[in-house]
């Protein structure tokens, strides 16, 4: 889908009339509420059908991109811009990274950066935006990622950038190893932390990011060994991840309210019945209450093991912010592939199952 949005959008000498503070701030306050009542709907829907109905009723994040964008339309130089542009991005990703109509290449994103370093570079508040520009792995946000950790005046800046530069490499992959890449994301890190430790972010501040951050690193990332996890099945069970060593194991999260999932659950079903027969392990962390999985588990929809995590605690170990998110263990725990369940997810899960049947 494309955008069209008035030219001045990208014309930084000149100012539309769209620009209003109130109305941005109202714009994400209206967002955030109704996607709170919509969570709360679902989570209240008497069954699974009820359930399916509402899903198709989320608040569209697109829609809300476009609202907000209108608001900033023209505060591209004004010290405001800065307190709504990170929502921006952190609550409509999908659309800041499309191209809006008749601008070329341009997109909500590349607008939001490219008047950040123009007018706003020096700000003390350009930190925030910093975090939020991660959703894009491209040269260019991360030159400019890169400028502001460098040559920015303020040190907590540098250190909020520097985390940013971090949880952005960890996007991009494990650099292969390559010890260089390793050195330079525990510099990020020890910046972020002398800096900026203290400075909030989302729920807590740099510290816990970084705390997160070592700790995926460390334990989550390609080749390191799994999280070992202890709950319960829907069958009130005790399931333990180290049961399944030996075989090759995909782990995905999910729920019901996540985008697609209808499709990631015909996904899921596939899978298990072309691998599962050969050794592959899948086991669900679901976010879901037992009695609407139990109704899944009956009429067929879910065919793979499940601990249910409706408090999150499984989820939180493993760091997921995005659902669905999947897993690949070998047979030795180690982390074969992280990323969304997909083509990508079930090769790797099928080049394990080969290993296996080998052996």
């Amino acid at each position: 889908m494309k955008f069209f949005l008035p030219l001045c959008l990208f014309v930084f000498g000149a100012f539309s009339s769209f620009a209003d503070e109130v109305g941005a701030k109202r714009a994400i306050a209206e967002y955030e509420a109704e996607v709170a009542d919509w969570v709360k709907k679902v989570n209240a829907a008497a069954g699974v059908a009820e359930r399916r109905v509402l899903l198709k009723e989320v608040p569209d994040p697109d829609a809300f991109g476009a609202r907000l964008l209108r608001q900033l339309d023209g505060a591209w130089n004004q010290e405001w811009f800065l307190d709504y542009a990170p929502k921006l991005l952190e609550l409509a990703p999908a659309f800041s990274t499309k191209i809006i109509e008749n601008t070329g290449n341009r997109t909500p994103l590349s607008a939001v950066r490219d008047s950040a370093e123009r007018f706003h570079f020096n700000s003390s508040k350009i930190g925030p935006l910093a975090l939020a520009l991660i959703i894009d792995t491209g040269p260019k946000t991360r030159k400019f990622l890169e400028k502001i950790e460098a040559t920015h005046p303020d040190l907590e800046v540098q250190g909020q950038t520097a985390m940013a530069l971090a949880m952005l490499s960890r996007k991009m992959g494990n650099g292969g190893n390559v010890p260089q890449f390793k050195e330079q994301r525990i510099k990020w890190l020890r910046k972020a932390i002398i800096n900026a430790k203290h400075v909030k972010c989302g729920q807590g501040d740099i510290g816990d990011l970084a705390q997160d951050f070592l700790f995926a690193i460390t334990n989550l990332d390609k080749g390191m060994t799994a999280p070992d996890v202890l709950g319960w099945n829907v069958e009130e069970q005790a399931m333990r991840l180290s049961d399944f060593r030996g075989r090759p194991v995909m782990i995905v999260f999910w729920h019901t309210r996540m985008p697609a999932a209808d499709e990631s659950m015909a996904f899921l079903r596939k899978v298990e019945e072309r691998l599962g027969k050969r050794g592959l392990v899948i086991v669900g962390v679901a976010s879901e209450n037992r009695e609407p999985l139990r109704e899944l588990v009956k009429d067929g929809s879910v065919t793979w093991k499940n601990w249910i995590d409706n408090e999150g605690k499984i989820a939180k170990l493993y760091q997921v912010t995005n659902y669905p998110s999947c897993w690949v263990l070998n047979a030795e725990g180690l982390v074969e592939y992280n990323g969304p369940p997909g083509a990508f997810a079930e090769l790797s899960a099928e080049t394990l199952v080969n290993d296996f049947e080998a052996k």
